[in-house]
Order: C-alpha cells, then sequence, then structure tokens
C-alpha cells in the first residue's frame, strides 16, 4: 500500500469540515506478544480535528478513534531513534494495548506535538448514521481453523470501514463504524 492509497482510505472516512492536519507512515516498534504470517507492524497515521487514525499496510483498513477518549496518545523523542508516538487507546499498558508507532515523516514529527496538547478539548464529531452492506472476505490462513474459508464483513456505505460480522448465519453490528464512527444503521432502517 502507498501514500496515495492509505489517504484514500483516510479521506473517505472524513466528515464535512474535518480534515488532515497530519499524515505520516509509521511502524510499530512493540514486537506483539502473537504475531501471525500475514500481519505487519507497518501502517500509515492521520490526525483530524477530533480523531487519531490508522490503517494497517496489511489489512487495509481504517481504524478511528476520537482524540478525547484515547487514553495514551503521547509523542517522545529519541535521540537516534526519531519520534515515536506512544498509543495505547483504551490504557490496557505495554502487555496489551501500547502501540509505539515511529513516524517516518519529519514534517508530521514535528507538529503532533502541537497537535495532541488539546486533545481533550477536541471537537465531537457531527451526528451521523451509515447503514451496511455484506461482503465474503476470505480468511486469513491462521483463522481458516476456526471460523473458515470465508467469514462475511458488514461493510460501512459511507466509507468502506467494518460494521460488523456474520458468522454462521448470525450478524453482530458494531454500534459504530470502526473507521468514520458514524453511528450504524440497519438499511431497512434508514428506508423507512
Amino acid at each position: 500500500m502507498n501514500a496515495s492509497e492509505a489517504r484514500e482510505i483516510i479521506d473517505r472516512t472524513l466528515y464535512e469540515g474535518e480534515t488532515v492536519l497530519a499524515f505520516s507512515a509509521a511502524t510499530d516498534v512493540v514486537t506483539p506478544v502473537v504475531t501471525f504470517v500475514d500481519s505487519s507492524p507497518n501502517s500509515w497515521v492521520a490526525v483530524t480535528q477530533s480523531r487519531f487514525i490508522t490503517v494497517g499496510e496489511a489489512s487495509g483498513q481504517a481504524s478511528s478513534h476520537l482524540l478525547r477518549d484515547i487514553e495514551v496518545l503521547e509523542v517522545h523523542r529519541k535521540l537516534l531513534g526519531g519520534t515515536v508516538l506512544h498509543f495505547d487507546p483504551a490504557g490496557l499498558g505495554p502487555d496489551l494495548g501500547l502501540m509505539m508507532l515511529k513516524i517516518h515523516d519529519k514534517a508530521t514529527a514535528k507538529t503532533l506535538p502541537a497537535l495532541l496538547a488539546g486533545r481533550a478539548s477536541a471537537p465531537a464529531l457531527p451526528k451521523e448514521t451509515t447503514t451496511y452492506t455484506s461482503a465474503s472476505v476470505k480468511s486469513p490462513p491462521h483463522l481458516v481453523p476456526f471460523i473458515g474459508e470465508e467469514s462475511e464483513d458488514l461493510l460501512c456505505t459511507t466509507c468502506g470501514g467494518i460494521c460488523g460480522v456474520r458468522m454462521e448465519g448470525e450478524a453482530t453490528v458494531y454500534p459504530e463504524c470502526s473507521a468514520c464512527k458514524r453511528t450504524v444503521i440497519k438499511p431497512d432502517a434508514a428506508e423507512a
């Protein structure tokens, strides 16, 4: 995935009036406890007025977090290691939730401290809704024994992010899209 592809994914999640204030390639320098063959420590990160957004290189999916709700989002400058962003959305700590993302773009690395300084007072997103469509997804090899050859994702009709899953005929719909944070409603409810 290149920068323009990642930026396109991020841009689909934006609300009217929301802009990307910082964007960079990043590498997670923390080795996860469990690694899979198709996983990658590389991602793209973006900061808007209201959100911190990541796009995983391996998955091609965006994940969005409201700035004011993130437990840990701090910039650490290392003399030889460059700029590292400590990111722990739920405050679970280094064993379960901490990502240490090395920021590759120097301009982004310089602007991040100022952008994150007032994150507790970041503006709320407008209240918007989205619906979903079903899409068959080929399962990663390491998950085939657990969920089968294919699974069915529920994808946001606005941005293409994950809104839920369908397993064994049973749908689990998330309250909000993981990528754009819009409230998810059933397609038939949108038509009413």
